[in-house]
């Protein structure tokens, strides 16, 4: 059974609604190594430590669902709405985990053989592990009281409902009363047939006068005439007899081993997806706790990016304080080119862009004062690296490798990242290469954001008004708050060095020979 609180019950995935549009989810995951450069190059294993607090299951729960974006604006409603009951309801999203982990501690309180040929061992073990679990349900049904009075979004309130019915006292007498059955305290009756070579075949086992209309489907038999007893050194009779059980036991140990499956696997979908929702809101507390902005994003169905005071949450966990916010409004733009100063928090607004992207498409809140998007299929990235310290390949050939992985895996509506990509060539071969690719999956419907100091290539975007791009440029005063404007040919690398060493050689009073292209920017 779905606990619907990611995903509401029923929903189907399909892989395109119609030609053209965003898709409701993704037609195919990330590959392994695609999330992983996702992962890293987003720094997004600061914000899973925030989130998890050292704990492992709400770490990688939470990294499950930020790396499989979901794009159907109403499930990130449906996610939203449940991630506000979660902050406004703590102590009751608490009993419930505690009551998941209690249940799943079942398996290490009981010992559990479901060995195939053993299945008088299994049908033990998994009655009393079903017994424990019923009294688990019993509690359950009395925190879904609860949750119905308390919260709003439909995810828990459907699987409030669905459980009040499914763990009712009478549902939940019915199981016990079978229970006991399944421990044959008035012994086992089966009964058997012979075939023409003689085999003993089927063998079944029959009810000895309970009448439960759900798990054992035969009728009912009255207790035999004729009796024999087994000899007690009789080992081969005892072996036969042992045998003959197993074999009658076997369809009902199997069904019973599915039950089990079925309870456990329900506490443990609803434990990991609680885990995600307190990940979330313990992030939100640490924000807060900052005095870094935080809100609930709007899943925009229009091709406008707009956003005010976004910041890489990231940065804000590392520096302990809010980072500065950047504004930024993208009209109908599939490809933004940040271009600027060096140090001037380029970078920064990329990762903060993805960020935003992937939190809003998990259901969660965004580091900003506002944000709308479109949502997206899937975020790649293709950020710059650092020299292979084995000396295996170059830089431009590892360069050209991942981007050769990204362009056989994106799609359509899927949204691309690129950070300095080609830097480690010429410009002109730079340009020419990040040239070529970019028009490439502008072409093919992929929007990209992409940072870089290659002027030949932003300049050829900027004069190709067909492209459509939009332009962002850092500062040269070092405050990180971005504006829009045409590419620069420098990136004020004499600013970066006056900063670092205390010169003023950037001013042109300072120095005779100041190229004429600072002077003519300064104006």
């Amino acid at each position: 059974m779905r606990t619907g609180l990611l995903d509401p019950v029923g929903t189907r995935r399909p892989a395109r609604e119609r030609a053209g549009s965003v898709p409701a989810a993704p037609s195919e995951p990330l590959p392994p190594e695609l999330a992983d450069d996702l992962a890293d190059d987003l720094h997004l294993e600061r914000l899973l430590a925030a989130m998890s607090d050292g704990d492992r299951l709400t770490r990688d729960a939470s990294r499950q669902v930020l790396l499989h974006p979901r794009s159907d604006p109403a499930v990130i409603e449906h996610r939203q709405r449940a991630l506000s009951d979660c902050l406004h309801h703590r102590e009751r999203v608490e009993e419930l985990f505690a009551l998941c982990q209690d249940a799943l501690a079942v398996r290490r309180d009981i010992l559990w053989l479901p060995l195939r040929g053993h299945p008088s061992s299994e049908l033990s073990s998994n009655v009393r592990r079903l017994g424990a679990l019923a009294d688990h349900l019993e509690v359950l049904h009395t925190l879904c009281a609860g949750i119905e009075d308390e919260f709003s979004s439909p995810a828990f309130r459907d699987l409030a409902a669905r459980l009040d019915q499914q763990t009712s006292p009478s549902a939940l007498a019915d199981l016990r009363a079978l229970l006991r059955e399944l421990t044959l305290p008035d012994g086992l009756l089966v009964t058997a047939g012979a075939v023409i070579d003689g085999t003993v075949e089927p063998v079944l086992a029959r009810r000895t006068g309970l009448t439960h209309p759900r798990l054992i489907a035969r009728m009912p038999m009255g207790h035999p005439r004729e009796t024999f007893v087994l000899p007690e050194r009789d080992q081969a009779g005892g072996e036969a007899l042992a045998a003959l059980r197993d074999r009658a036991l076997e369809d009902l140990a199997h069904l019973t081993t599915s039950a089990v499956e079925e309870v456990t696997g329900f506490f443990g979908d609803l434990r990991r997806e609680l885990a995600f929702y307190r990940g979330a809101v313990r992030l939100v507390d640490t924000l807060r706790d900052l005095d870094a902005p935080v809100c609930w994003p709007d899943p925009s169905t229009s091709d406008t990016t707009a956003t005010l005071g976004i910041y890489d949450p990231c940065l804000a966990l590392q520096r302990r304080e809010a980072p500065v916010g950047n504004d930024l409004e993208l009209r109908g733009a599939g490809l933004l080119v940040v271009t600027g100063a060096n140090e001037g928090g380029k970078s920064t607004l990329l990762r903060a862009l993805g960020l935003a992207q992937l939190m809003m498409q998990a259901g969660m809140v965004v580091a900003a004062e506002q944000f709308a998007a479109r949502p997206v299929s899937r975020v790649l990235t293709h950020f710059a690296r650092e020299e292979d310290s084995q000396l295996v390949h170059g830089k431009l050939d590892e360069e050209l490798e991942r981007m050769h992985r990204i362009v056989e895996a994106i799609a359509p509506a899927d949204l691309l990242l690129c950070n300095e990509s080609f830097a480690s060539t010429d410009e002109a071969e730079g340009s020419e290469l990040l040239l070529e690719v970019t028009r490439a999956l502008v072409d093919g419907g992929v929007q990209i954001r992409t940072v870089t100091h290659l002027f030949d290539f932003a300049d050829s975007l900027a004069q190709d008004e067909g492209v459509g791009a939009a332009f962002l440029r850092a500062p040269r005063d070092g405050g990180y708050r971005l504006a829009e404007g045409p590419p620069l040919r420098t990136s004020f690398g004499v600013d970066l060095y006056d900063r670092a060493f205390g010169t003023d050689l950037a001013d042109p009073r300072s120095r005779s020979d100041t190229s004429a292209v600072l002077e003519e920017e300064r104006t």
